[in-house]
C-alpha cells in the first residue's frame, strides 16, 4: 500500500510552482523527444515533429479547459472563472483532442499526413503520459473510492488542489467519515497510478508493434484504442460526474465513441484508407494555384492550342476579340518544294534505270530466219569432204 502527503506546490517564498504543470510539461518534452528521434531514423523532417509539438500544447491547454468547464459547468460562478486555469481543473481526454485538431490544422497547412506524423508519436504518447502523471500523484490529484486494494494510495494530509466531492449525486457520504469528505487516513484508488501503470504497458505494447511494417495510422490507432479501454476501466473507480443517467463520466463517453472508431478502421483498414497519389494531387489543385508547379503542356497540344497572335509573336489574350476573317480572293503562295522530295527524285532515275536492265536480261531470244538456217546448210555441206572420194580410197 502507497501514501504520502501531498505537495500542492514548489517554491521559495513568493515564487511557487505547482506540480502537476511540472510533470505535464516534462512528459510533454518526453513524449516529444521520443517522437522525433523516431521520426529522424525513419527519414521525416524533425521540424515538423518539434513544431506539431508546440501547437499541440497550445490545444491541449485549450481543449483542456474546456472540457472541463463544460463538465463542471455548475461549479462556476460566473464565465470569468473559466480562465481561471491556474486554480486548477482541466480533462486530459479534452486535452489529447484539443491538441489532435491543432496538429490536424497544422498538417493540413504543411500538405503533410497527419496520420504519418501521430503514428511517430504513438510510443511518445504512452510514455508521456506515463511521465506527466508524475504530476498528478504529488498532488493528490483524481483520487477515486475507498478500497483495500493492494495498490490503493492512503492520504497522509496536505492541501489538495482538486478534492474529490464529499457527496454523491444522490446525497450519499462518499466516505466513511462524519461529513463524507476524505480525510488523512483514508485509503482510496489513486486513478493516476492506474492510467501511468496503464500507459507504461501502451507504451510497451506500441514499441513492439512498431517492429514490422504498418499501414499508415495503424499505431496511432492501437495507441487510442488502448488508452480509451483503460480509461473507461479507470473512471468506473473514480468519484466523477456522470451524464444522462447511464453512470457514465464524461471521459467515458468520449473514450467509447473513439474506440469504436478507432475499431472500426483498425479493422476494416488496418490503418487509415489511403488516397490515390493522382487524385490527391487533384484535390490539392485549385484555380488559384501556380501553374508553374504542373507538368509541361505536350508540343502537339501547343500546337493545336496555337492562334495567329501566337504565330505573329504576339502574346495571347484571352478576352481579346477574335481576329477578323481573311478574304476569299487571297491565295496562300505555294510552298516551295520540300528538301526530302527533291532529294528523292535521283533515286526514282537510279530505279528506273535498274528495272531497264533487269528487263533486258530475262528477255527471251527470238528463233532464226528458216531461209538463213538453210543457207548455212548448203555452205556446210560445201565445205565439207566427198563422201565418195573416201570410199575409194578405202
Amino acid at each position: 500500500m502507497l501514501g504520502w502527503r501531498v505537495i500542492p506546490r514548489i517554491g521559495f517564498g513568493d515564487f511557487a510552482i505547482s506540480p502537476h504543470g511540472v510533470g505535464i510539461a516534462i512528459g510533454v518534452f518526453v513524449g516529444a523527444l521520443v517522437m522525433a528521434r523516431r521520426a529522424r531514423a525513419r527519414g521525416f523532417d524533425e521540424n515538423h515533429v518539434w513544431n506539431g509539438a508546440t501547437v499541440g500544447v497550445v490545444g491541449a491547454i485549450i481543449g483542456a479547459r474546456v472540457a472541463y468547464v463544460v463538465g463542471h459547468l455548475d461549479q462556476f460562478a460566473s464565465p470569468a472563472e473559466w480562465l481561471q486555469i491556474w486554480r486548477g481543473g482541466i480533462s486530459l481526454v479534452g486535452g489529447l483532442l484539443g491538441a489532435f485538431a491543432a496538429v490536424l490544422i497544422y498538417t493540413k497547412r504543411q500538405k503533410i499526413s497527419f496520420f504519418e506524423l501521430v503514428d511517430f508519436g504513438a510510443p511518445g504518447l504512452g510514455i508521456g503520459i506515463a511521465v506527466g502523471r508524475t504530476g498528478d500523484l504529488l498532488i493528490g490529484d483524481h483520487l477515486g473510492r475507498e478500497t483495500s486494494f493492494f495498490l490503493g494510495w492512503e492520504y497522509q494530509g496536505g492541501e489538495l488542489i482538486s478534492p474529490p466531492p464529499c457527496l454523491t449525486p444522490a446525497g450519499e457520504p462518499v466516505y466513511s467519515t462524519l461529513n463524507g469528505c476524505i480525510e488523512p487516513g483514508i485509503v482510496v484508488h489513486q486513478t493516476a497510478l492506474y492510467d501511468m501503470i496503464w500507459s507504461l504497458a501502451i507504451f510497451g505494447i506500441v514499441m513492439f508493434l512498431g517492429r514490422k511494417q504498418r499501414g499508415v495510422g495503424f499505431l496511432f490507432l492501437s495507441w487510442a484504442s488502448l488508452y480509451a479501454v483503460g480509461r473507461i476501466a479507470t473512471d468506473f473507480l473514480r468519484v466523477d460526474k456522470t451524464w444522462f443517467g447511464l453512470g457514465l463520466t464524461g471521459s467515458q463517453l468520449t473514450s467509447i465513441v473513439v474506440l469504436a472508431i478507432c475499431a472500426f478502421f483498425l479493422i476494416r483498414y488496418r490503418g487509415v484508407p489511403q488516397v490515390p497519389k493522382e487524385k490527391e494531387e487533384w484535390l490539392e489543385t485549385s484555380p488559384d494555384s501556380d501553374l508553374s508547379d504542373l507538368a509541361p503542356v505536350s508540343a502537339s497540344a501547343q500546337a493545336v492550342t496555337t492562334t495567329d497572335e501566337d504565330l505573329a509573336g504576339e502574346p495571347f489574350n484571352p478576352a481579346a476579340p477574335p481576329p477578323p476573317p481573311r478574304p476569299e480572293t487571297e491565295m496562300a503562295p505555294e510552298p516551295p518544294p520540300r528538301p526530302e522530295i527533291q532529294a528523292a527524285q535521283p533515286e526514282a532515275a537510279v530505279e528506273a534505270s535498274e528495272a531497264d536492265a533487269e528487263a533486258e536480261l530475262f528477255q527471251p531470244e527470238l528463233s532464226p530466219d528458216p531461209i538463213e538456217l538453210l543457207s548455212l546448210g548448203h555452205q556446210a555441206q560445201d565445205s565439207g569432204p566427198d563422201d565418195s572420194e573416201e570410199e575409194d580410197r578405202t
